[in-house]
């Protein structure tokens, strides 16, 4: 998928494509189905297809005392993104200046002067422009004026199912994870860079490799049976996500992953971390040998799980 950063990266319109629009964090399965949408009416018309997301998030920009967690990273969305077959990804900045235009002057701007599409696909709920005023309405305003089809999905609910991204959040803070891998169609999942640790893994017998975080929604701390993925091939493994108490090291959260009969180095890789369950909550060990102990016994339980898997 090829990704412009800005507006100002289209160097001419982008004619000929179908174009959905959202910010679509978490990339969840109303978020696919719109997704599919576009790229199956594109392939039908033989053109391209565009979606636009927003970076950062509009509550992180308007209402910054707000603490809102995204469920994944932006590299990690547009990866997600990617994956459902789209041609190009726009990564719109959303700033405050941004946000105080009207409906009109986003259409205009965005749509019409920098990506002509031939058909418009947005989420029901989705508004946009000054005070969110711009609605469904608007984009069919707009069509009747300069000729754009522009069609509303259902993101929110499918089936049964109510599917939102402030629903998938507190599921995954809570830690039903099963849950909330139904509405994300995937396993609850971190991507990051392995970074440089303490190495006390290591010097306990169990190398751990240490994922970068970002500003996403965590599980409850704890000890997690895990997927790991990178380079194309996936790895079981066991992974704690907490603040080490032992070794009394902070109030930051460190993710940190132990792979099953894995050698070799992974400094600097980007992976992908699948939370498939979680074994026990994190705790104090009065000893470096009890934890040791208690690690021994993790591993040989993710071993007895992976086997039957």
């Amino acid at each position: 998928m090829q990704i412009l950063y800005g507006i100002r990266q289209i160097k001419t319109t982008i004619t000929k494509c179908i174009l959905g629009i959202g910010v679509f964090d978490g990339v969840h399965r109303g978020h696919q189905r719109l997704m599919q949408r576009v790229v199956q009416r594109a392939q039908k018309l033989n053109v391209k297809s565009v979606i636009m997301t927003f970076h950062p998030h509009p509550v992180h920009v308007l209402h910054p005392e707000i603490d809102l967690p995204l469920i994944v990273s932006l590299d990690y969305r547009l990866k997600l993104i990617a994956e459902q077959g789209v041609d190009i990804g726009i990564v719109v900045p959303f700033t405050k200046k941004f946000s105080l235009q009207t409906p009109e002057q986003f259409i205009q701007e965005y749509l019409l002067k920098r990506v002509a599409a031939q058909e418009v696909v947005i989420g029901e709920d989705f508004r946009f422009g000054r005070n969110r005023s711009g609605s469904f309405a608007d984009f069919e305003e707009a069509g009747r004026k300069y000729g754009l089809h522009v069609a509303a999905i259902s993101v929110g609910n499918q089936g049964k199912k109510t599917v939102s991204s402030s629903v998938i959040r507190e599921l995954i803070s809570t830690g039903d994870l099963k849950k909330a891998a139904r509405l994300l169609k995937r396993p609850v999942s971190t991507m990051g860079v392995i970074v440089q640790g303490d190495s006390r893994g290591e010097k306990l017998g169990f190398p751990t490799a240490n994922i970068q975080l970002s500003n996403e929604v965590l599980p409850p701390l704890g000890v997690y049976l895990v997927y790991v993925r990178f380079d194309g091939k996936v790895f079981p493994g066991i992974a704690n996500l907490g603040h080490r108490p032992t070794f009394k090291s902070g109030k930051e959260v460190v993710l940190e992953v132990h792979l099953l009969d894995f050698h070799g180095h992974l400094y600097g890789k980007t992976v992908i971390l699948q939370y498939l369950k979680k074994v026990r909550d994190e705790k104090y060990f009065p000893s470096v040998e009890t934890l040791k102990k208690q690690i021994q016994n993790d591993v040989r339980l993710a071993r007895a799980f992976f086997q039957k898997r």
